[in-house]
């Protein structure tokens, strides 16, 4: 079965089930939440309730949303574990390596894809500088190339729900060299690596998303 397939057969049972009843009654959609309906806040009974991993999701600083992990598989492109992650109303966000590389369905506008010739390489408190390169519609924007630098700004604690933990804050400056834009992502990443909180562009001027793990995805064996 292909990526695709699996991932309309997800959806398929989302239709059917609700992703279970308490999900489809808490969860704000995202263009519930882009039009002023007050941020989703779950307990952390509710939250461990629910057989899924989990995260917080704000886009463009409308109202906070709940959103389930609907499908995790490797990227063949660049060998990460792609994480695709669902609001009630089917909206997709996918990470890997806890860097959104791409949306669906968002009412207003949608990364195609992020690529880089670095295979998209979790953040790191090591100042790094790459080339990636963005596709994002309305307005058919495809091979943006862009220079990324990195800049770790100390460790932060935080806190959630369900968890508190020591992180290193990185951030990424984007700057697309053919024309005047550029934007700023910030990165929390615990000591095991995994980005557990972050402050994304990612679509210049357009598109902003912050995220925040609530259960986060455990590969086999963890």
């Amino acid at each position: 079965m292909s990526q695709f397939h699996k991932l309309i057969f997800i959806l398929s049972l989302f239709s059917l089930f609700g992703c279970s009843q308490k999900f489809s009654d808490t969860n704000a959609t995202v263009k519930e939440a882009l039009f002023g309906f007050s941020d989703v806040k779950l307990s952390a009974k509710e939250i461990d309730a629910l057989p899924y991993a989990s995260l917080y999701a704000r886009i463009n600083d409308g109202q906070q949303i709940f959103m389930v992990l609907a499908l995790a598989e490797e990227n063949p492109e660049t060998g990460n574990i792609q994480l695709k992650w669902l609001s009630a109303d089917k909206a997709m966000i996918a990470t890997e390596n806890g860097r959104v590389v791409k949306t669906l369905l968002l009412p207003e506008a949608n990364l195609v894809n992020l690529s880089s010739s670095h295979q998209l390489s979790g953040p790191s408190t090591s100042n790094a500088n790459w080339q990636a390169l963005y596709d994002w519609q309305p307005g058919y924007h495809y091979s943006k190339k862009a220079d990324v630098t990195s800049r770790y700004l100390g460790d932060n604690s935080i806190n959630t729900v369900l968890w508190n933990k020591n992180t290193h804050h990185i951030l990424e400056t984007v700057t697309f060299p053919n024309t005047s834009q550029s934007m700023e992502n910030e990165f929390w990443v615990d000591e095991q690596g995994n980005v557990v909180k972050s402050a994304q562009w990612v679509i210049p001027d357009t598109l902003f998303i912050e995220l925040e793990i609530l259960k986060p995805f455990l590969t086999d064996g963890s």
